[in-house]
């Protein structure tokens, strides 16, 4: 490991970012950037979720509904292009 891998790791993001990926609920995307936390889930109920417990030490600004685009997408009538996720927004 280089030493701005280790640099990066021992960060106070990274260490809430290893905090929230332990904490059991379902998501799919986790961001902390300085003091903002994005959250992404693939359903309103985990992003309500997020944002319970988020609110203990944040403040939650918002369960947004968003769309997110396939990475790879066949062109296909059977795959869709993008599929619905929610988002938790939050500052600390």
């Amino acid at each position: 490991m280089t030493i701005t891998a280790i640099a990066r790791r021992d960060t106070p993001q990274a260490a809430m970012k290893a905090k929230f990926e332990q904490c059991g609920l379902p998501y799919k995307q986790i961001e902390v950037y300085g003091a903002q936390i994005v959250v992404t889930a693939w359903s309103r109920k985990a992003a309500e979720r997020w944002a319970d417990l988020i609110a203990k030490f944040a403040t939650v600004r918002g369960v947004i509904e968003s769309i997110d685009y396939n990475a790879e997408n066949t062109n296909t009538v059977m795959l869709p292009s993008s599929h619905k996720v929610w988002r938790v927004f939050a500052r600390c």
